[in-house]
C-alpha cells in the first residue's frame, strides 16, 4: 500500500495490484469535517467493482479491436464484458513502482510509472510511456497522466479513470444528487457501445434525485465551461465535483453504496464511433491529461 497525506486528507493506492484506489478523505470546506469520497478496493470484491482504476489505451468498449492480438491477447490484461467485447484497455492492472515523491502539510504528490510485461516488447504499445501522478490538497485530488510518445508514428487513444464514489459509510446513493454542467445523452447499443447523440434534449444540468435510478450511461459536454458531474447530500453544505473529461460514463452498482463517475477523453469505441474525439500523440511529444475530484461549498 501507498500513503499520500496532507494535513487534512490522505490517499491510499495499492501499486503492485494495478494502482487501485484504496481510500480518498478531503477536507470539508464548510466544517472542516474529513468525508471520505471514494467506495476503495477491498479483497474479495471483483477487481472492478470498487475503488478506481486506468481505463487506457482505451476506454469501456472496443470493437473490432486492433489489439486483439498476441502479445496483448489472450492475456491476464485481456477482458471482455459478457457478449465477449473487449473492456476496459490494458493498463488496468499493470504494476506501479514510484519514481518521484513529496508530502507536506497543505500539498503532497506521487508519480508513478508503469512496469510494462515483457511480451509486449518491441510493440507500439511499448514505446507510449505512461507517468501517472496524483497531487493531494486538502479539498481536492488531481490525477495527472503524462503519455510519451517514444515512436516515429502518431499514436490515437482513449483515457479515462473509473472511480466510485460515496458520501462517507453511512450514505446509500439512494440520499444523494447527481449535478452536472449540461450534458447530451450518447444512446448506446444492445453491445453497450455509442451509435449516436441524443442532442434534442439538455441533461445533468440541475438537481436530480438518485433515489431509484439504474444507470449505465454515457454523456459528452454540452457548453463552453469546464465540464463536471457532481453529488450532494441534502444533509450536507458541500458538493463534490468530478471534472478533466468532456465525456462521461455513469454507472450504479445493484447494492447502491456507490456511483462510478468516470471522467474520459473519449467515448468507447473510440476508433469507429463518429463522435468519439479520439486523442492524437505526435511522435516523439509528450501528451498530458489531468482529472480532479474537489470537494467544494454548496
Amino acid at each position: 500500500m501507498h500513503q499520500l497525506k496532507t494535513k487534512f486528507s490522505r490517499f491510499e493506492t495499492e501499486p503492485t495490484g494495478g494502482g487501485q484506489w484504496l481510500h480518498l478523505s478531503l477536507l470539508s470546506p464548510v466544517d472542516g469535517s474529513s468525508v471520505s469520497v471514494v467506495a476503495g478496493h477491498k479483497p474479495p470484491d471483483p477487481f472492478f467493482a470498487s475503488g478506481s482504476f486506468l481505463m487506457f489505451p482505451w476506454v469501456n468498449r472496443l470493437e473490432p479491436n486492433p489489439w486483439a492480438r498476441e502479445p496483448f491477447y489472450p492475456s491476464t490484461h485481456w477482458l471482455t464484458d459478457g457478449n465477449g467485447i473487449p473492456l476496459h484497455g490494458l493498463f488496468h492492472n499493470l504494476p506501479r513502482t514510484v519514481s518521484e515523491e513529496k508530502q507536506g502539510e497543505n500539498e503532497s504528490f506521487v508519480s508513478f510509472s508503469m512496469e510494462i510485461p515483457k511480451a509486449w516488447e518491441g510493440t507500439l504499445l511499448s514505446k507510449i510511456e505512461v507517468k501517472e501522478t496524483y497531487q493531494l490538497f486538502p479539498s481536492e485530488l488531481k490525477i495527472i497522466y503524462e503519455l510519451g510518445n517514444t515512436s516515429d508514428v502518431e499514436f490515437p487513444f482513449a483515457l479515462g479513470i473509473h472511480p466510485y464514489f460515496r458520501w462517507n459509510e453511512e450514505e446509500s446513493i439512494d440520499d444523494l444528487f447527481l449535478i452536472g454542467s449540461g450534458f447530451h445523452q450518447i444512446k448506446l447499443g444492445d453491445y453497450l457501445l455509442p451509435e449516436r447523440v441524443l442532442d434534442d434534449e439538455l441533461l445533468l444540468h440541475g438537481e436530480i434525485p438518485l433515489m431509484g435510478k439504474n444507470l449505465d450511461d454515457l454523456y459528452v459536454s454540452k457548453g463552453n465551461e469546464i465540464p463536471y458531474i457532481g453529488l450532494f447530500s441534502m444533509n450536507k453544505k458541500e458538493k463534490l465535483l468530478i471534472s478533466g473529461g468532456n465525456f462521461y460514463q455513469v454507472y450504479t452498482p445493484q447494492d447502491r453504496r456507490s456511483i462510478a463517475i468516470e471522467p474520459m477523453t473519449s467515448t468507447g469505441n473510440f476508433l469507429h464511433f463518429p463522435g468519439a474525439n479520439p486523442n492524437m500523440i505526435a511522435p516523439h511529444s509528450v501528451k498530458r491529461i489531468q482529472f480532479s475530484i474537489r470537494l467544494d461549498q454548496f
